[in-house]
């Protein structure tokens, strides 16, 4: 064995370490920037989705009941349960809502509660739900029945079982 040999060999092994620690250090800032992404940009973001959907849910059912004249004739009426069996129709199981309507007043100024049944709002949710869960979204809208009578609708939706 001569001295080339010996000079070629150590070479050799020198660019296999090379690569090696390359890919060893590639490895490590892949590790790092996972890391730091995951510690800038906090887990709640991630949870939001559940808000936007369940705000595109609470709009999409507020139109649905203005368009199926179930929100005019609950008025008229005066029967809260009648909002509620369309609410619990329209809306997944596990979703607690919460509907307040109010009417413009007879000068034009402001809005008032309609109270359905004694009350100013629909609800299948128990005391204090909205305030302890963290995803609570909501939707409004103006609706104007067949009669002329200006009504802001408010739904308020939570899913069961968010912290």
């Amino acid at each position: 064995m001569g001295v080339e040999d010996v000079v070629v060999m150590g070479y050799s092994s020198f660019g296999q370490m090379r690569i090696i620690e390359a890919v060893i250090a590639a490895t490590l800032m892949f590790i790092v920037f996972t890391a730091a992404f995951f510690m800038l940009f906090s887990s709640e973001k991630f949870f939001r989705q559940e808000a936007i959907d369940l705000n595109r849910l609470a709009y999409n059912v507020l139109h649905r009941l203005a368009e199926s004249g179930v929100i005019e004739t609950a008025i008229d009426k005066s029967q809260s349960a009648m909002l509620a069996s369309a609410l619990q129709s329209l809306l997944p199981q596990n979703v607690y809502f919460n509907l307040t309507i109010y009417e413009r007043d007879g000068s034009g100024q402001g809005w008032i509660p309609v109270n359905l049944d004694g009350k100013p709002y629909v609800s299948n949710a128990s005391g204090g739900v909205f305030e302890r869960l963290s995803e609570v979204a909501s939707a409004s809208i103006t609706y104007t029945s067949k009669n002329g009578k200006i009504y802001y609708l408010s739904l308020v939706l939570t899913r069961a079982g968010i912290t």
